[in-house]
């Protein structure tokens, strides 16, 4: 079987060749901003002024994404420059980078060559790097790869992990699905982590991109086998949107393997002492369940009304509901409310970001003249800000951190040609007195 895939791949791979300089030709633009333009009208009645809370900075002229290591972001231009920063003294701080290298990792029988600037702190590393026709014009099939190193799984094979993102609408995302995994050996040569053995094609010639597919919110997984994303069970020449739970072969062997939980309903699981909790979906909206082996009956945890993937957000263990601004722990089953009343009817939420510690959230949307707005949510003191400018129309990323720190990273201006940040503090925050609302209710 595997033996009559690659010779459709070599095929389909001769046939492109002759059609190099359409494929070349077609970069994406990795430079995408959010869907939410700005109201028309005039915004002469919004509940605050932001600036109240947000200080500007322009030395970073790029979206700030997190990385692997905490409290250090990276920004990457179109050409692949990438700079590290951390937040130091309400501003962005560069910091300098522990090295680079070049790297070429096997994607569908051809060489995706980038190069990776890479950072160590305290025993971990970070790094970045960039593949695109426009940079590297003789590779076919591919347009575009975001290169991730990161610490390899414990247990595992390969001095580093090396991950790549082939989906440039996900440039500017923190929220990165990589469907190509690689170990680095110590002279950075790129090998397979997984069995390719029973990968298919597309039908554009390239190895199929659901096969496997990892996220950031899975690499602290620990043990020798390790849990991944995967569509191979479920219509063979397209991608269906079906998902399952597959590990990896045990004892160092790193092969195809059985499905550990059938048919999910999103891109995130979370390991713990009492078993793999993960949502699936029901007739009339989904579950979360928990399961402590792959031949054990699952236990329902939690059931939600709505679709996951188009009514609710996923931040962290955080659920949270963008209709009614529910607010759901899946780890400690605790529960909260964001309360819509002090935003303009008709608001629902389009962007939710959470401090990792939970005290913290950020919420974004419009109502339904289409006019942005952020609310500031502190969780602790059960205060919400709200602010409505058309500056939040043009979010990039959002951040929050344990410290209260809110880093924006908004367009400047609607070609979304380069970018600034707006910085907060819940701890510097106006006094109480001086807040929108208190309209955070916890139960």
């Amino acid at each position: 079987m595997a033996k009559k895939y690659k010779i459709v791949l070599s095929v389909l791979f001769v046939v492109l060749v002759a059609v190099a300089a359409v494929v070349v030709s077609g970069v994406l633009d990795v430079n995408r901003r959010a869907e939410l333009q700005p109201s028309e009208t005039q915004q002469d009645d919004r509940s605050a002024d932001y600036t109240d809370f947000f200080s500007t900075d322009t030395s970073a002229a790029l979206p700030l994404l997190k990385t692997t290591l905490d409290g250090v972001y990276y920004t990457m231009s179109k050409q692949g420059e990438v700079t590290f920063y951390e937040i130091s003294d309400g501003a962005p701080a560069k910091l300098g980078e522990t090295g680079s290298f070049e790297v070429k990792a096997e994607c569908s029988s051809q060489e995706l060559p980038a190069v990776i600037h890479y950072l160590e702190r305290d025993g971990h590393v970070y790094g970045c790097g960039l593949f695109t026709n426009l940079l590297y014009p003789d590779v076919l099939l591919y347009d575009y790869g975001f290169f991730e190193v990161t610490d390899m799984f414990e247990g595992m094979s390969g001095k580093r992990l090396l991950m790549i993102d082939v989906d440039s609408s996900r440039f500017y995302s923190n929220d990165k699905v990589f469907s190509e995994v690689f170990a680095l050996d110590g002279d950075n040569n790129a090998k397979f982590l997984l069995s390719e053995n029973q990968r298919t094609v597309d039908f554009s010639a390239r190895m199929k991109t659901d096969y496997h597919m990892f996220t950031n919110g899975i690499l602290s997984q620990t043990g020798s086998n390790v849990l991944f994303f995967s569509s191979r069970y479920y219509v063979e020449y397209a991608e269906s949107g079906k998902l399952d739970i597959f590990t990896s072969g045990g004892s160092g062997e790193n092969v195809d393997n059985v499905r550990y939980v059938v048919d999910i309903a999103s891109l995130h699981f979370w390991r713990t002492d009492g078993g793999v909790r993960y949502f699936t979906k029901t007739a009339d909206g989904f579950e979360l369940r928990s399961v402590k082996a792959a031949d054990a009956d699952p236990e329902v945890i939690e059931r939600f009304s709505g679709d996951i993937n188009k009514d609710y957000i996923v931040d962290g263990p955080y659920l949270f509901n963008k209709t009614n601004g529910q607010l759901y722990n899946v780890l400690t089953g605790e529960s909260a409310s964001v309360d819509y009343g002090g935003f303009r009817t008709g608001f629902k939420a389009d962007t939710f970001a959470i401090s990792p510690n939970g005290l913290y959230c950020l919420v974004r949307g419009a109502n339904t003249e289409n006019v942005a707005a952020v609310g500031l949510v502190d969780l602790k003191n059960d205060r919400t800000r709200i602010y409505t400018d058309e500056v939040f129309g043009f979010l990039a990323s959002a951040v929050l951190t344990d410290k209260g720190e809110v880093i924006l990273s908004v367009a400047n201006g609607e070609s979304g040609s380069s970018y600034y940040q707006l910085l907060g503090d819940f701890t510097d925050a106006p006094a109480a007195e001086e807040t929108t609302a208190e309209t955070i209710e916890v139960r």
